[in-house]
């Protein structure tokens, strides 16, 4: 048996590591390089009904005391029919997940249609953004009123094939209603948690740095929230719903971390730009397989521990 061997409700992949939707996942080129480098899988650009240009630079800013990251890029993407065709071309081998957005079920059910039809190698899952924090209309603006999150699950589990995971917001009282309404629709996962509310602003321009002024943080400074998220919903759901931990995972000790709290997989963003996905991988893994070894555990025998 394969130690590392991460089980996602029916998914199972080689490893827990998965790249975070937004990071290298507009193409089948980098989502197939990143795949073939090591990860147990990978996520792309979220997608919608329509293209978007996203907000104009400067849409990033890297906060080098914290190893984070604020951004409003604003959902950019070529739209669902045109990175459909760009999926024809991606590794048949390849654990991929779709990313999707928008504001309706009506929405979802077209793009989500679509996937299903068309004739490219099919993904193991779709991811459903209802948590970006600087986009109109969609997201955060959704995915908290639960009506409108239970419509949307239901609306998708209809018509998919495949598992669907729920990507929800830190940006909230309280995660567990919201994570209850989807899973009470239909929903196969939770993947928490998107980033957080965020501002910067440039002393010498007096003014805030990002072209949208408002922004969303990832990287090392959210993964205590993460970490606080998936250890909640593992308290509350217990080991039967498949979790998902995303926010700030840099080295082996914060997916150690991650499953300890609940997590079955985590995925990773920020930590690409400190190394590449092979030499992150590569670490990552030689830690964690040392880690089990010394604690005569698997991957999946750790996950909750820190309940017990």
């Amino acid at each position: 048996m394969n130690q590392l061997e991460a089980n996602i409700g029916s998914i199972i992949l080689r490893n827990p590591l998965i790249l975070a939707s937004g990071i290298l996942g507009s193409s089948y080129s980098t989502l197939n390089r990143i795949y073939h480098e090591g990860f147990g899988a990978v996520v792309t650009k979220s997608v919608g009904l329509k293209p978007r240009d996203g907000y104009s630079n400067p849409s990033v800013f890297f906060l080098p005391e914290i190893q984070s990251v604020i951004n409003a890029i604003g959902l950019a993407n070529p739209g669902y029919e045109k990175f459909g065709v760009d999926l024809k071309n991606i590794d048949k081998n390849t654990k991929y997940v779709i990313s999707i957005f928008g504001p309706s079920p009506e929405e979802f059910h077209q793009i989500i249609t679509f996937f299903e039809e068309f004739e490219f190698p099919k993904p193991i899952a779709y991811e459903i953004n209802l948590s970006c924090p600087h986009a109109d209309k969609v997201g955060l603006a959704v995915g908290t009123d639960p009506e409108i999150v239970s419509d949307i699950i239901s609306e998708v589990k209809s018509c998919s094939s495949i598992p669907i995971w729920v990507k929800l917001t830190p940006n909230i009282t309280n995660i567990i209603p919201i994570a209850e309404v989807a899973l009470d629709s239909g929903a196969d996962g939770i993947v928490a948690i998107n980033t957080l509310k965020a501002l910067y602003i440039d002393i010498q321009m007096k003014k805030p740095f990002l072209s949208n002024k408002r922004g969303g943080i990832s990287g090392r400074a959210i993964k205590p929230i993460g970490v606080r998220m998936i250890y909640d919903l593992f308290d509350y759901f217990g080991p039967n719903i498949p979790l998902i931990g995303v926010g700030g995972v840099w080295n082996w000790e914060d997916v150690i971390e991650y499953i300890l709290a609940g997590a079955c997989a985590v995925q990773i963003g920020s930590a690409l730009m400190r190394a590449s996905a092979l030499d992150l991988t590569n670490e990552i893994i030689t830690g964690i397989m040392r880690y089990l070894e010394e604690n005569s555990l698997s991957l999946n025998s750790l996950r909750g521990l820190a309940h017990e």
